[in-house]
């Protein structure tokens, strides 16, 4: 933690939580299960989806996947953004498997194919985050990835992260093709009241905690006003947590919670001018 958090020096981390992508995230037994059949299903590879409402932690989920796969098995390609042209998301993926680009969109899905081959055993792994904004068009060129000679035995192994508005997508007629191809589907759903507590408790120790930092009271107040959604969670505790240090508390209690929730979150239409 830098000096600049020195603020919370009272309560002994050594880190500062709810910031950033932690070494270990936390993994209730739903996530934990989501990252058991996304390994198991990169063993078999092909096409997979992970789902749920924003802020769930799917980018999470799937940074600490790519963070444990051997580099000398397996060629990561992120793409954070799936609203790209079919045309740049064929440069994307060239670039990350050291391909240069060409003008042709053929020519460059051609090399593609061609490099996936070429380098097997490797295990190439397109992660598509933001999903459910990609066009159909670019999800075709996704699709064609899978064909050439890939019939056999899938060669490549794609993963694409979105909101649950993206299964409406996999529904249309349209894309029965691109369905009929994946083999695994996972959804993060948001915590319940046990989780949140659980899940506050790993991140604050995970920032060097030792002692109980925030109440009871508090804890269930929290997850009234996140409704167990992880994003938001980070958000409230780590203003409240700046609240209790200001006020020269050890603990955060109710107050603190109440203060934050007046900063992070949206006002009402009745609280505004």
């Amino acid at each position: 933690m830098s000096r600049k958090d020195h603020k919370f020096d009272r309560f002994a981390l050594t880190g500062l939580p709810f910031h950033g992508m932690p070494d270990e995230p936390f993994l209730d037994a739903s996530r934990d299960e989501c990252l058991k059949q996304l390994q198991t299903f990169l063993g078999y590879r092909g096409f997979a989806v992970i789902t749920g409402p924003p802020g769930t932690g799917k980018t999470m989920l799937l940074n600490h996947l790519c963070r444990r796969l051997q580099p000398n098995e397996n060629r990561v390609i992120y793409i954070p953004f799936a609203t790209l042209s079919p045309s740049d998301m064929l440069r994307s993926i060239c670039a990350g498997l050291g391909l240069e680009p060409v003008m042709s969109k053929s020519r460059m899905l051609l090399n593609i194919q061609e490099r996936v081959a070429e380098i097997q055993p490797v295990n190439p792994v397109l992660v598509l985050d933001e999903v459910q904004k990609i066009s159909h068009p670019t999800m075709e060129i996704v699709r064609l990835l899978a064909n050439f000679n890939f019939e056999e035995k899938n060669l490549f192994s794609v993963i694409m992260s979105g909101n649950d508005e993206f299964l409406q997508q996999l529904r249309l007629r349209i894309n029965e093709p691109l369905r009929q191809r994946i083999t695994c589907y996972c959804r993060l759903a948001a915590l319940s009241r046990k989780e949140s507590a659980e899940y506050v408790n790993h991140h604050f120790q995970i920032a060097g905690a030792h002692q109980k930092i925030i109440n009871d009271q508090a804890q269930a107040l929290v997850h009234d006003l996140t409704s167990g959604i992880p994003r938001m969670i980070n958000s409230l505790v780590l203003k409240a947590l700046e609240n209790a240090a200001d006020n020269e508390s050890q603990v955060i209690d109710l107050k603190h919670v109440k203060t934050a929730r007046a900063m992070v979150q949206l006002p009402t239409q009745e609280a505004m001018p």
